[in-house]
């Protein structure tokens, strides 16, 4: 919970560390050129261990960097199985280590998976007011978070859609991921100081564009609730960022690839939820964009080209190399 006051104390958008125990990221002053990769959802399905998923990405990326190098990772969160706060301090020591072998700078968010308990009945996700959870995260991945840092010509925000409501705030219905006003205020007042001209890209778990029902949004008992109606405040927020201003905003939670239907010059939201955890839609052959990925993001003055890189095929639902 400190981490939590701290933050709802700050004046501006704290800087968001990087993964604990890779590389320090050099500033890039000047850099205009670049490449980054984007990836999210690698927790596995069941135990304590990797996902074979996850284990395989990693080495591939390793692969890749020698042709195409990034200067850094951003991930969109659950990477572990978490859910409980004894099962998260025995999972993080596992998977870290594979973050430092990729040997650059990663930056993460939480995912549900990471900050919330195991829900009961129809609800998937239970607030885990204690914070426990997020003193886990804080303590062994990332010491804030949210916040911000900035390489060459951009600036790259990491939103934690995993907040715990205040008392004023608390769902009638399931909880469905929460964006505090403290939050989105400072992530407004970052973009609006940057200077004309810098790229801005977003990341967090939670979708504020799906076409199922994985988007940010509160449940029918909380579409008039205080809750409800700060989670279509950031929704409604997200999806009217202008785009050249927002290059895009990248968001996984949804196990597989899909680029939303963009609106004119709006930000395009763009899924990345396939990097190890248990692929979408599978029990009935596969949701479209299934398979096992990452982006790989290339920078070239206000333009930035997305390309999607499979682990191995394109096949819906595959299984990752052995």
């Amino acid at each position: 919970m400190l981490t939590a006051l701290l933050l709802a104390a700050a004046s501006t958008l704290p800087p968001l560390p990087q993964v604990s125990g890779t590389p320090p990221l050099a500033g890039g002053k000047g850099v205009t050129q670049f490449t980054f990769y984007v990836a999210g959802d690698s927790r596995p399905d069941k135990g304590d261990d990797p996902s074979p998923g996850f284990e395989a990405m990693i080495p591939a990326m390793q692969t890749a960097m020698k042709t195409a190098p990034a200067a850094f990772v951003l991930w969109g969160g659950d990477i572990i199985k978490g859910k409980k706060s004894s099962d998260a301090k025995t999972q993080y020591p596992l998977v870290l280590p594979y973050f430092a072998k990729l040997g650059v700078p990663v930056f993460n968010v939480p995912g549900n998976h990471e900050a919330e308990k195991k829900g009961s009945g129809d609800c998937n996700d239970a607030i885990d007011a204690d914070g426990k959870l997020l003193a886990d995260y804080t303590k062994s991945v990332s010491a804030q978070p949210y916040g911000w840092f900035q390489y060459g010509n951009s600036v790259f925000i990491g939103i934690s859609t995993e907040e715990i409501p205040g008392k004023n705030h608390q769902p009638s219905g399931c909880f469905n991921g929460y964006v505090s006003p403290t939050q989105m205020q400072l992530v407004q007042a970052k973009i609006a100081s940057l200077p004309a001209g810098t790229n801005v890209f977003l990341f967090m778990h939670r979708p504020t564009q799906d076409d199922n029902d994985h988007v940010i949004a509160p449940d029918p008992a909380d579409q008039k609730t205080a809750y409800g109606k700060q989670l279509i405040a950031f929704v409604d927020w997200v999806n009217a960022l202008p785009n050249p201003n927002v290059v895009a905003i990248f968001a996984s939670h949804d196990h597989r690839y899909f680029a939303n239907p963009v609106a004119a010059g709006k930000a395009p939201v763009i899924i990345t939820g396939g990097a190890g955890a248990p692929l979408s839609g599978c029990s009935h052959g596969g949701n479209p964009g299934a398979y096992y990925h990452w982006l790989q993001v290339t920078v070239d003055g206000a333009s930035a080209k997305v390309t999607v890189v499979p682990l191995t095929t394109t096949q819906l639902c595959g299984a990752p190399p052995a």
